[in-house]
């Protein structure tokens, strides 16, 4: 059957199996907040997925396509480095440069002593750096694999010490070379648009294989044939998903298999340590250390005060929230469910954001007056009602008896605090996205599901 995906595990055992994943874009691990069940990713999965194959004999050689880290900054780092630990301990052979990772410079280059960089267009700091083409003998296969950066994928200009070329030229260039036209496979790695790498297939002949990322479509079951060239492509899939298996033997065509990263794939324990070790180190480094103190001023220009404050007049709106899941937000990364709460989560930002009050939810910074820590905090524990309805301070010391507010200033920080039903799942679309909320995006989802667990109406 055509619509189902090739059973890898029957084949006969290749010479040598390349893996391919590619543009994991910051995603170490899936964050299993809608439930591991249902997302896929992480690691810790790779991981085992990777030793089940060498346990069967399989000589593998791992490759990314790049794109290792989301964002720049203190945290981008961090995670940069974690993660070309966990390349390493998984046996990588070689990866890639995406987008976000050209922003990280010098810390790619610094990366790049442990996990050689392969790019045939992009030139860090000097040319004496770069590696256009990766050699890979194993298994009585000589494979040669190269990779290229689409530069329209770029999120900015690259500094004046990084050169991202031309495509077309690039590739021509390694296609030409020795090591691509002595070796029994060849495959260019390219992270850009789908359309363009198909474009470049054709332009340029000589790879047996190209694997193409930076899209946001699945993998396909098989690899696809492109018109006016013998060429194939696959596909990555995003945030590391999947892993795309492609079994090599002697005198005859090449298998393919793309495999989903699923629960079904225990947590490896050693990445479960690198991700604890991940951890610690935020929380040594601190918010102050990862340019993140609460400085911002919500465009609203109030301040937070907690949900407590809130309750003292909204006490029907009260019981709802304290006995709806967002009350119980901050106490699900400080110790996560699902036999996941060997590893705190309170100091990662990008839990934090939707898991505390006063954080900007998609940008992963606190607000001026905003959550810092549980000591500093406790206030602002949980995902409080000033997310949705916004900083409440004006709003509530105006309410106070004897507070000399007037009666008009008094009505317009009532109407400013009121969210409509009709906006309110935009709103609750900023936690509730598609990485941590799949669900939440199913047809009547938000009328049928989501807003009944929280229904509530104004005052008392």
């Amino acid at each position: 059957d055509a619509a189902k995906p090739p059973a890898y595990m029957d084949w006969a055992k290749p010479d040598l199996t390349l893996v391919f994943t590619g543009d994991q874009h910051g995603y170490l691990e899936p964050c299993g907040c809608t439930g591991l069940d249902r997302q896929k990713g992480g690691v810790a999965r790779r991981f085992t997925f990777l030793k089940g194959l060498r346990d069967r004999g399989w000589e593998l050689a791992p490759l990314d396509v790049g794109n290792q880290v989301r964002r720049f900054g203190v945290q981008a780092e961090t995670k940069l480095r974690r993660t070309i630990e966990a390349l390493n301990e998984m046996g990588y052979v070689t990866t890639g440069i995406g987008p976000d990772d050209v922003e990280l410079g010098f810390q790619l280059l610094g990366a790049a002593q442990d996990i050689p960089l392969t790019s045939a267009n992009v030139v860090l700091y000097a040319e004496e750096y770069s590696q256009p083409v990766t050699l890979i003998e194993k298994g009585g296969q000589r494979v040669a694999v190269s990779a290229l950066l689409d530069p329209k994928s770029l999120n900015s200009d690259p500094s004046e010490d990084i050169v991202v070329g031309e495509l077309k030229a690039s590739a021509a260039k390694v296609a030409a070379s020795g090591e691509v036209k002595t070796a029994d496979f060849s495959v260019m790695m390219f992270y850009g648009d789908e359309d363009k790498a198909k474009q470049l297939m054709v332009d340029v002949p000589g790879f047996d294989l190209w694997v193409v990322s930076g899209g946001y479509g699945e993998p396909t079951f098989e690899p696809m044939k492109v018109e006016g060239t013998a060429s194939r492509m696959i596909l990555t899939g995003n945030k590391g998903m999947y892993a795309g298996l492609v079994g090599l033997s002697r005198n005859a065509d090449f298998k393919y298999a793309r495999v989903p990263l699923t629960h079904e794939f225990a947590d490896a324990p050693e990445m479960r340590r690198l991700m604890a070790d991940y951890q610690n180190e935020l929380k040594q480094v601190g918010l102050e250390g990862l340019g993140l103190l609460p400085a911002t001023p919500h465009l609203s220009g109030d301040k937070f005060v907690g949900s407590q404050t809130c309750g003292k007049c909204h006490t029907s709106a009260m019981e709802v929230w304290e006995n709806s899941m967002h009350a119980l937000a901050t106490d699900d990364i400080v110790q996560p469910p699902e036999g996941r709460g060997d590893v705190a989560r309170h100091f990662d930002p990008e839990c934090l954001s939707c898991h505390v009050t006063g954080w900007n939810p998609q940008n992963y910074y606190p607000y001026e007056s905003g959550y810092v820590s549980l000591e500093k905090s406790k206030p602002l524990v949980g995902n409080g009602c000033e997310n949705c309805h916004g900083p409440g301070a004006a709003h509530s010391a105006a309410e106070m008896k004897g507070s000399g507010v007037a009666a008009e200033e008094i009505a317009r920080l009532r109407e400013a605090m009121k969210l409509p039903l009709s906006r309110a799942k935009e709103k609750c679309l900023e936690c509730h996205d598609l990485d941590n909320s799949p669900d939440f995006h199913e047809p009547g989802a938000f009328e049928d599901v989501y807003w009944p667990e929280v229904e509530h109406y104004g005052k008392d």
